[in-house]
C-alpha cells in the first residue's frame, strides 16, 4: 500500500478525471462555494497569515489534447478588502510556470511564508520551494539524494526566517526496480539541507509536519517497507525519535499532523482493520505525555486537519458512500460538517479554521467530460 495522500493527488494529476460517484449535487446548507479564478486544478493546502488573511495553494491543470501540464497555484483572500468583497484572487509567484504543484504551505506571520512542491521528473532536479518575506519572493531549490527519479515535499513548518522544516518522499531506482524513501530537510536561513534520521528511526515516507517551537516538532507518515504502519516522529531540538501510538489497526498512515500547543497535538489519516477493510478514519491526540487514538465516525480516509476550540476539525473522503466527509470534535463529541458534494464528485484535501469560520479546499468534477476544478467551500461560525 503506497501513501494514500500522495497516490490520490497523483491520480488527480491525470488529464481526464473519472468521477468516483455519479449523482446530483446535494444542498450546501450553511456551506458556500467560493468562486475560484482558476479554470481547473486542485487546492491541496491552506494556511492563515493573520486573522483576516487566508492563503490556499495547489496546482493549475492545463489540458491540451492528449497532454496535460501542472503548474503552481497560489490564491489569497482578505476578508477586509472592500475592493474584492473578500473574494479569492490569484497571487503570482516566480515559479508559476514550473512543472510542479504546491503541496503544502506554512506561515509564521505575513512576512515569513514557505510554499513547497515537487521536483521536475523530466530533469530529476531539486525540489521547488518558494519563500515570501512580506515584500518579495525567493525561489530556494531543495536538494534530493543521488539517483532520485522523482521527489516532493508534502509538508512544511515555518518557525522563523532562519528555521523551517520540510518533509516528503523520494522515488529512487535499485536496478530495474523503484523504491520509495522518506525525506526531511531543514532551512537555516541560507540553504535547505538534508537531515539524516538516526538509525533507530525507520525510513518513513512523510506527509505532514507541525512545530510549536524549535524544540518541539512532529512529523507524520507511513513506513514504506511493506508493513504499511502509520508513523509519528518527534524532534526535541537535538534528535528525531519515533513516538508510540496505540491501536492504529493492521495497516494505515498518518496523512497530517497539526498542533494547537505542545500539549495539544493531533494526527489524522486512515486505518485498515483487516485485509478487506477499505479504510476508516484514524485520529490520535497527544496531551504532552502520551498519544491516544480517538474513536472517529465514518469510513474512509482523512486528508487534512485543523485545530479548533476543544478539539480538531478533519476532512477527507468516505469510501463507503463515495462522498466528501468532515467531522469536528469538541468537548461534547464528534459533529458532522455536512459537507456538500459539488458537481458529480468532490474531494476535500485541505482545511483552515479561525474565529470567523471554516474553509475547505479540494477539487470537484463538474461532469464526466471536463477536467476537475479547484474547490473552496466556506462556512461561518
Amino acid at each position: 500500500m503506497s501513501s494514500v495522500k500522495r497516490a490520490t493527488v497523483t491520480l488527480l494529476s491525470a488529464a481526464a478525471f473519472t468521477a468516483a460517484a455519479i449523482g446530483t449535487a446535494q444542498a450546501a446548507g450553511r456551506w458556500q462555494q467560493d468562486q475560484v479564478p482558476v479554470p481547473s486544478g486542485n487546492v491541496l493546502a491552506m494556511t492563515q497569515l493573520d486573522p483576516h488573511t487566508t492563503w490556499a495553494a495547489g496546482f493549475q491543470l492545463t489540458v491540451d489534447g492528449q497532454s496535460s501540464a501542472l503548474n503552481p497555484m497560489l490564491l489569497a483572500r482578505d476578508d477586509r478588502d472592500d475592493r474584492t468583497g473578500g473574494a479569492w484572487k490569484r497571487v503570482a509567484t516566480p515559479a508559476d510556470t514550473a512543472n510542479s504543484r504546491i503541496n503544502a504551505l506554512s506561515a509564521a506571520g505575513a512576512h515569513d511564508v514557505w510554499l513547497v512542491g515537487d521536483n521536475d521528473p523530466a530533469t530529476k532536479g531539486s525540489i521547488l520551494t518558494e519563500h515570501w518575506d512580506g515584500k518579495s519572493w525567493r525561489i530556494a531549490d531543495a536538494p534530493v539524494p543521488a539517483g532520485t527519479v522523482s521527489a516532493g515535499f508534502l509538508g512544511v513548518a515555518t518557525l522563523s526566517p532562519h528555521d523551517a522544516w520540510a518533509v516528503g518522499w523520494t522515488q529512487r531506482m535499485r536496478g530495474n526496480d523503484s523504491y520509495d524513501t522518506g525525506l526531511i530537510e531543514h532551512w537555516d536561513g541560507k540553504v535547505w539541507q538534508q537531515v539524516k534520521l538516526p538509525a533507530a528511526v525507520p525510513d518513513t515516507e512523510l506527509m505532514g509536519i507541525t512545530a510549536t517551537g524549535p524544540h518541539d516538532i512532529w512529523a507524520s507518515g507511513v513506513l514504506p517497507d511493506g508493513t504499511d504502519q502509520p508513523v509519528l516522529l518527534h524532534y526535541d531540538g537535538h534528535t528525531w525519535t519515533r513516538a508510540t501510538v496505540p491501536n492504529t489497526g493492521l495497516y494505515g498512515e498518518f496523512n497530517t499532523v497539526v498542533a494547537a500547543g505542545p500539549n495539544d497535538v493531533w494526527a489524522a489519516g486512515r486505518t485498515l482493520l483487516d485485509d478487506k477493510d477499505r479504510g476508516h478514519p484514524l485520529v490520535a491526540h497527544y496531551d504532552g505525555h502520551t498519544w491516544k487514538t480517538i474513536p472517529t465516525p465514518g469510513t474512509g480516509v482523512i486528508f487534512a486537519a485543523a485545530p479548533t476550540p476543544g478539539g480538531v476539525t478533519v476532512v477527507g473522503y468516505d469510501k463507503t458512500t463515495d462522498q466528501p466527509c468532515g467531522e469536528q470534535l469538541d468537548g461534547t463529541g464528534w459533529h458532522s460538517l455536512n459537507l456538500p458534494t459539488v458537481g458529480i464528485d468532490s474531494t476535500p484535501y485541505s482545511v483552515s479554521a479561525n474565529a470567523r469560520g471554516i474553509t475547505v479546499g479540494g477539487a470537484y468534477n463538474p461532469d464526466e467530460t471536463n477536467p476537475f476544478r479547484p474547490l473552496i467551500l466556506t462556512a461561518s461560525r
